[in-house]
């Protein structure tokens, strides 16, 4: 397992932490796996302080037939 920091922009960090959106769509440059903790840093221009933490339950992958591109995922927790 390992730590993987990203940005969010705040109308998606707000809903990610209210627990109404449960993935992300992302450039797939960090080899996320299952069991990976992801922390969600709230960017506003700037770095706001406020973050969540979610651990990953799911990944997507190489699903061209669904439209993902093959050098993005979707992230799932």
């Amino acid at each position: 397992m390992k730590t993987v920091r990203k940005k969010i922009i705040p109308e998606y960090f707000r809903a990610v932490r209210a627990r109404e959106k449960n993935f992300e769509i992302r450039i797939d440059e960090d080899n996320i796996q299952v069991g990976d903790l992801l922390i969600l840093e709230e960017w506003d221009g700037f770095y706001t302080g406020n973050s969540v933490r979610r651990y990953v339950k799911y990944v997507l992958r190489d699903a061209p037939a669904l439209g993902l591109m093959s050098e993005y995922c979707i992230v799932g927790w």
